[in-house]
């Protein structure tokens, strides 16, 4: 029962509550729209009218680098005996990265389900599956390495986590060219019953480094294709410079690349990177001196772009699904007829 004696404390607190509402500008709010509302809906929406042919481009640029990807996969599969369709390559590939997109799990995820993916070519995929994938981070690293070089302006303002950076993605890329296996030697070195999953993960790693070592000119060609994707990469932001009216610099398209690049390597643990990859954006472009509207830009339409790519690799993979589904059922089911033969057999 609510008395006079008890109006005030309602009062105090609810005067507190809205208190701490008025402190948090994003309290209660999604962080994209927490972006745009400090931004300016206005900036933003003249920018996404200024990038709607810059969009289609993006898009062209996603197809290309997916096709470019899948390329250099089937390589890999190649060199295993594995045959596949190049189109089917393609949507499993958006399937896989669709599942780590709106899980938080990331690669994680990915990976193992572009493996199991594949199991129904025969044969193992692992080895080419991860040769792939790394080969493409370490293009990436390359990217993280430019822009953290070509980025005065974040130099100027926190050298020492720009200098980290670089040196962890060099130390990276270190340990990715080292001719010798290190997740045996330290597996052999804890004790002589190591944990299952470093055993499981040192032949792995074995079975990679065997992989790279005997096809070096596959190698070289795969990786020659990621160097191209990232190049796309690199060619989307320089179109929405364009198409935003801003310099266009090689060391700026590097800088926001490497920055975007590491914030949603950070945030990859979020689903779908919500908010994660907005904020970065637009604050690389300010740090840069440019709009942050056009990094919020930028990133919206990309996020637009992934979320296409993600409905699209789910809807194949419940097709085929149901497809295969469909198809086992049959196998089970025995048709009329072969129960007649059988009946006569008998």
């Amino acid at each position: 029962m609510i008395t006079s004696s008890t109006t005030p404390l309602l009062s105090k607190r609810a005067g507190r509550e809205e208190s701490l509402e008025n402190r948090r500008p994003g309290y209660r709010r999604g962080p994209v729209r927490f972006a745009v509302e400090r931004i300016g809906a206005g900036h933003v929406i003249r920018d996404l009218e200024a990038m709607s042919g810059g969009v289609v481009v993006i898009f062209a640029f996603s197809l290309v680098r997916l096709f470019l990807q899948t390329r250099s996969w089937s390589i890999a599969l190649r060199q295993d005996g594995i045959q596949s369709n190049t189109t089917e390559l393609m949507f499993l590939r958006l399937a896989s990265q669709g599942i780590g997109y709106l899980t938080v799990l990331g690669p994680v995820a990915s990976e193992p389900m572009k493996i199991r993916l594949l199991e129904r070519y025969g044969g193992s995929a692992t080895a080419a599956t991860l040769v792939d994938t790394g080969l493409y981070w370490l293009s990436a690293a390359l990217v993280l390495i430019a822009g953290s070089v070509s980025a005065p302006s974040i130099f100027a303002h926190n050298q020492r986590a720009s200098l980290l950076l670089a040196l962890i993605v060099g130390g990276g890329i270190f340990v990715l060219v080292q001719p010798k296996l290190l997740l045996n030697r330290l597996a052999s070195s804890l004790s002589k019953h190591p944990p299952g999953w470093l055993t499981k993960a040192a032949q792995i790693e074995s079975e990679i480094r065997k992989f790279a070592y005997e096809h070096p000119a596959a190698i070289r060609q795969m990786f020659l294709l990621d160097v191209a994707c990232q190049a796309l990469l690199l060619a989307e932001v320089a179109t929405a410079l364009y198409f935003l009216r801003l310099p266009l610099r090689g060391g700026t398209v590097f800088s926001i690349e490497a920055v975007s690049r590491a914030v949603r390597m950070i945030g990859g643990w979020l689903p779908a990177r919500m908010g994660a990859d907005e904020g970065g954006a637009a604050a690389v472009f300010a740090a840069l001196g440019l709009p942050a509207a056009a990094g919020l830009t930028l990133a919206v339409a990309r996020r637009i772009r992934d979320m296409l790519n993600t409905l699209a690799g789910l809807t194949w993979l419940v097709w085929r699904t149901r497809s295969d589904q469909n198809s086992t059922d049959r196998t089970e089911v025995p048709s009329p007829a072969l129960n007649g033969a059988m009946a006569c057999k008998l």
